[in-house]
C-alpha cells in the first residue's frame, strides 16, 4: 500500500482515500500515516464527540497532519444556519433549479 500511495503522489496533487470510520479500527490512522494527512467526516447527530476525541488522540504522536473536519447530514431547518447567514453573505442555503441542476442565488451574495 505504501508503494501504491507513493506512486499516486508522483502523479497527482491531491489524493482522497476513503476508509472505514475511526471507531471501526485503525485503518484511518494507518492510511493517514501513509498519506501524511487526515480529514475527518463527522455525521450530525450520530458521531459521538468523546469517541472521536479518543480516536484522534494518537495523531499528535504520528506523522499525520489533521486537515480538518467535514460536517455531514446537516439539517438546514434546525435554525443554526440562520445565525451565519444573518451577517455573512454566502452562508445561506440556495435553491436548486431541477431542470438545469444549477444552484440559484437569491441575489444577496
Amino acid at each position: 500500500m505504501a508503494e501504491f500511495i507513493g506512486t499516486l503522489k508522483q502523479h497527482y496533487d491531491v489524493i482522497i482515500v476513503d476508509c472505514p470510520p475511526l471507531a471501526a479500527g485503525g485503518d484511518a490512522l494507518i492510511l493517514g500515516t501513509l498519506t501524511g494527512n487526515l480529514a475527518v467526516v463527522i455525521r450530525t447527530g450520530s458521531t459521538e464527540k468523546y469517541l472521536t476525541q479518543a480516536k484522534l488522540a494518537p495523531i499528535h504522536r504520528l506523522p499525520i497532519r489533521l486537515l480538518g473536519a467535514v460536517l455531514n447530514d446537516v439539517d438546514p431547518s434546525d435554525g443554526y444556519h440562520q445565525y451565519y447567514s444573518s451577517y455573512l453573505p454566502g452562508y445561506e442555503a440556495g435553491m436548486v433549479d431541477e431542470e438545469e441542476g444549477a444552484l440559484l442565488s437569491d441575489g444577496r451574495g
